[in-house]
């Protein structure tokens, strides 16, 4: 018997939430589907502690909460499970510790990101999540009208060493996104961009998007609507990409391996 619990390690009462009692290696009735992905649509974030799976496993299991979708950085994808892949502090990867939301350079960006933590260093390492519905809403009147229609173009950024030829030629075209996105099942707003991936937005002087957006950010991101997950080995954290952003704290002895397995999940364009 599975239940969804308000996480404890939070300074947030606002959103996230512990599933406890599910294994991910085993068939779920179509009832346990249909209430997990509910709860991921009421709390943002879902934490699922103790799994023990192969690459297929989790896979599979997260399927339950949507398609996996192939991921760009085809190097770190698994041989024996391409829909996962492998985010590492190793070969070039340098960790995300920018606010953002997956794959936005795709045309159909994720409707979740899903983290299975493998290998941890002793200390640290931690992702921080943050609810934009909340975010958009501390916005400043004058910033919330200015952003109404707005819209950022998207594609990888053009200094990162882990991006191969291969994929800088299929997702870097410049994707277009609306930086207030409509949920597609709550129908609520937030806001959306990738602090790095959106490197210009309409009609604004190209030297001018960074700050934009470094602004927006500070306005957005408040105590009151993060959380910090501390990792322990065995924890899936499933985040809904459409109304939340994430950040990986690089604070933490780099000679140490810290691996993550990722699946995303294939998701609506952005309206």
């Amino acid at each position: 018997m599975i239940s969804v619990n308000p996480l404890r390690d939070t300074l947030s009462d606002t959103f996230g939430a512990e599933v406890v009692g599910l294994d991910l290696r085993r068939p779920m009735k179509a009832e346990t589907v249909a209430t997990l992905n509910q709860a991921l649509l009421d709390n943002i974030i879902l934490v699922i502690r103790g799994q023990d799976l192969t690459a297929r496993e989790f896979r599979d299991g997260i399927a339950n909460f949507g398609a996996p979708m192939m991921q760009h950085r085809a190097h770190f994808r698994l041989p024996e499970c391409p829909e996962v892949s492998r985010i590492v502090n190793r070969e070039n990867m340098r960790p995300a510790a920018m606010w953002h939301t997956d794959h936005t350079n795709h045309e159909r960006p994720p409707k979740a990101t899903v983290l299975y933590a493998r290998k941890l260093p002793g200390a640290g390492g931690d992702t921080c999540f943050a609810d934009m519905y909340e975010g958009l809403r501390y916005l400043s009147s004058e910033a919330r009208d200015r952003i109404e229609n707005m819209v950022t173009l998207n594609s990888m950024e053009p200094d990162s060493p882990s991006y191969s030829a291969a994929d800088r030629a299929r997702h870097s075209q410049g994707v277009r996104h609306p930086m207030v996105r409509t949920h597609p099942e709550t129908g609520k707003q937030a806001l959306y961009f990738h602090l790095t991936k959106a490197l210009d937005i309409e009609g604004m002087e190209n030297h001018a998007v960074r700050p934009f957006l470094d602004d927006l950010l500070d306005q957005a991101i408040r105590p009151e609507n993060t959380l910090r997950h501390h990792w322990t080995l065995g924890d899936v954290v499933i985040c809904d990409n459409r109304c939340a952003m994430h950040r990986a704290d690089p604070d933490f002895d780099q000679a140490e391996e810290r691996l993550l397995w990722r699946v995303i999940l294939e998701g609506d364009k952005p309206v």
